[in-house]
């Protein structure tokens, strides 16, 4: 019997986990200013109890643990979940727990947290409005929901490195909405988000643009930053799309580009563009 979300399971339980498993830590780096704006939209406290979707190794949900009463992370990831768990257990952080489950479906208990937040864990439901209804079913009445998701490829300029080298040799092809399926970009659009939202019973829903600039794989050499984008897996599906007989040339002007933006000692800084997002029950 196929599960929800089958896809997605057999894709962060198998190849599209490993580049995650082996670089945590750059990817926490690479992605903290997300964090930090995401509890900062949350407005966790002391007494609260969090719950946090799409944990993947955890670092958001620990984060969150030392702010709070209780953190929940929740991931349908197995070898994500380990090292969330691992990394627990080697802080000393005992009032955070993470569970294997898919938040779309998972039986969270009605009214349990006061906050969900969720750092680009909320865009693989592949029936986004019953995720988002359990998700509201698990929240106490007046609890916030904050998250932030991808806006669009082209308003990335970290991936867009890709994108123009991979239009040289190919026409791209659009990526984006609730309409194409679960993937990095379909909540793309803030009113998509804001209709979504308000028809699973949220109220007060508010999109902000969030776009700092990060440093590709938390920084490094050259070769390190260049070799942590191309092994991400948006990356891998963008050079894909060239082709086996130019997918070396796509590579070779990433490399380049990527070459006449390096800080020495420092690493490549690249602009992102994300959406900040709250709700209400």
């Amino acid at each position: 019997m196929l599960r929800s979300n089958q896809k997605q399971f057999e894709a962060w339980n198998g190849g599209e986990s490993v580049h995650y498993v082996d670089h945590s830590d750059r990817y926490d780096r690479q992605l903290v200013s997300f964090g930090d704006a995401l509890l900062a939209r949350g407005g966790l406290e002391s007494h609260h109890s969090v719950l946090d979707i799409g944990c993947g190794c955890g670092a958001t949900t620990l984060r969150a643990a030392g702010l709070v009463e209780r953190a929940v992370g929740a991931d349908l990831s197995e070898p994500l979940v380990e090292i969330a768990r691992h990394r627990a257990r080697t802080s000393g952080i005992g009032n955070a727990e993470f569970v294997i489950a898919d938040a779309q479906t998972h039986r969270f208990g009605a009214g349990t947290f006061d906050v969900i937040i969720s750092q680009f864990g909320v865009m693989f439901f592949d029936a986004p409005m019953t995720a988002f209804i359990n998700l509201r079913r698990a929240l106490a009445p007046g609890g916030r929901a904050a998250f932030v998701c991808w806006q669009g490829l082209q308003a990335n300029e970290w991936l867009m490195v890709l994108g123009r080298a991979v239009s040289q040799h190919v026409v791209l092809p659009h990526f984006g909405g609730q309409a194409g399926g679960p993937g990095m970009f379909s909540l793309s659009d803030p009113s998509e988000i804001t209709t979504l939202l308000h028809s699973a019973g949220f109220e007060r829903v508010e999109c902000d643009p969030l776009t700092p600039t990060v440093l590709v794989g938390g920084g490094g050499t050259l070769d390190e930053s260049i070799d942590f984008l191309l092994g991400m897996g948006m990356a891998r599906g963008l050079v894909g799309l060239a082709g086996p007989d130019a997918q070396n040339a796509v590579i070779d002007t990433v490399r380049r580009e990527l070459a006449e933006r390096y800080e020495p000692n420092i690493g490549v800084r690249l602009g992102t563009a994300a959406w900040l997002v709250s709700a209400r029950t």
